[in-house]
């Protein structure tokens, strides 16, 4: 084939627990924040694509209650998944995931603590991811983060940030601008 899909962006539900001031999905009607994809519309959506990653975002995934189901669906498909969370629900969640080559928990972390908690417009959320963090790789799960940077983000804040979360173990971390 000369073009194939890469990634699937596959959105079980758009329901979340924070109301980010850079992010529009808890605006949707109710009706739609009520909406969830089933383990087997996601598995289909998966095989229809072809993609050999698939990537969930939100919302928040671990919201659905038939998340572990969903990702241990895919991973028997051989999927890499990504599975993309601000890590409020995430230590307490660990149990009905088993780490995989095959699993990344790719978690949301805007900066150092004061430019994370405002980013999420909740104080104690850096906190709470970055424990969760800690967990996940303790127990073996592959951790990335996912970053917005954005206006007036001090470069050597940005800095110390990439450090803490490298020196955490995590295995990369995925950069985006937060445009106006």
């Amino acid at each position: 084939n000369a073009r194939y899909p890469l990634v699937l962006m596959l959105e079980p539900l758009f329901r979340c627990n924070l109301a980010c001031a850079g992010c529009g999905k808890i605006q949707y009607p109710e009706h739609v924040l009520q909406k969830r994809l089933t383990p087997e519309e996601c598995w289909a959506a998966a095989e229809e694509c072809g993609a050999p990653i698939v990537s969930i975002p939100g919302g928040e995934p671990l919201i659905h209650p038939d998340m572990p189901e969903i990702v241990r669906g895919l991973v028997a498909r051989k999927k890499y998944v990504y599975l993309c969370t601000n890590a409020l629900l995430l230590e307490r969640k660990l149990d009905a995931y088993t780490p995989s080559k095959y699993l990344t928990f790719s978690i949301h972390m805007d900066g150092l603590r004061e430019e994370h908690d405002i980013a999420v417009c909740r104080d104690g959320v850096y906190d709470v991811a970055l424990s969760a963090i800690k967990a996940a790789l303790a127990r073996g799960f592959r951790v990335t983060t996912n970053t917005t940077l954005f206006d007036g983000a001090n470069p050597e804040r940005v800095r110390t940030f990439f450090d803490r979360m490298m020196e955490l173990g995590v295995e990369g971390m995925m950069i985006s601008p937060g445009y106006s």
